[in-house]
């Protein structure tokens, strides 16, 4: 029987929360609080956030979502992704087994850039970005992809300056968080590195962000989504500043 921390759990929901009514935060959610509180070893969380996000994207993309899909420039976003994401999960061993301190540094400072790129609000560009711009935001968002289950950030801010509909930027960002967190289970298994306890922590997962999609989109809530977007930026500040400077005393 393995023992899975309540507080764990509590994290689950209150990342879906925000997650179903902002679309933000729930790779940042969970990962800033596992390693701020240790209530489970960074590669246990990271695992549990691909799993759990997977099936978030692969919620939304059934229907025929997939279809909207930007597919040129998705291709080269994950020529440059693949290897990225890679790279990342031979980090998040490599730091996680040799200095774990510089890992939570490392999270610390990319939760703080990654809540200092959600407030900006990225403007229309006039034409399309080129493909090499894809590969280089690929290459980004492979390593924190990799690293922490967190390429959510950089393709976003690239998405939302597209001159493109709001339907085909939505669709193209799901079908990335989709693939992306495969490639990373993937990538994973095949090097051996996926563990029972990683099993059993998605495993609990799975109801906690089920039941919440569900009830949250049933019962919205009375608040504004941007005023709980802004609250969830806040308090996701702070646990980036006290990571880092837990990472550095």
């Amino acid at each position: 029987m393995h023992d899975i921390s309540i507080w764990l759990l509590f994290v689950f929901v209150v990342g879906s929360y925000v997650q179903s009514i902002t679309g933000f935060a729930f790779g940042l959610i969970v990962m800033s609080v596992a390693a701020l509180f240790s209530l489970v070893p960074l590669e246990v969380a990271a695992f549990s956030v691909s799993v759990l996000s997977m099936v978030n994207a692969a919620t939304s993309l059934y229907g025929g979502v997939w279809k909207q899909v930007n597919a040129k420039n998705f291709i080269v976003y994950f020529i440059a992704s693949t290897p990225m994401i890679a790279v990342g999960v031979y980090l998040l061993n490599f730091f996680g087994s040799n200095a774990l301190h510089w890992l939570q540094l490392l999270l610390g400072i990319s939760i703080i850039l990654a809540c200092l790129m959600s407030l900006v609000k990225p403007k229309k560009d006039i034409k399309p970005s080129r493909p090499w711009v894809y590969f280089v935001f690929g290459g980004i968002s492979g390593v924190f992809g990799g690293l922490f289950s967190t390429s959510g950030p950089p393709i976003s801010y690239l998405m939302y300056r597209q001159p493109i509909a709001l339907s085909v930027i939505r669709a193209t960002l799901l079908s990335v968080f989709f693939l992306s967190c495969l490639l990373r289970i993937v990538i994973m298994g095949v090097g051996g590195q996926i563990t029972e306890s990683m099993l059993w922590v998605s495993l609990a997962g799975l109801p906690c962000v089920f039941i919440v999609a569900v009830l949250s989109k049933r019962y919205p809530p009375k608040i504004s989504p941007q005023v709980i977007k802004r609250i969830a930026v806040v308090l996701l500040l702070l646990s980036g500043v006290s990571l880092s400077l837990k990472a550095l005393l």
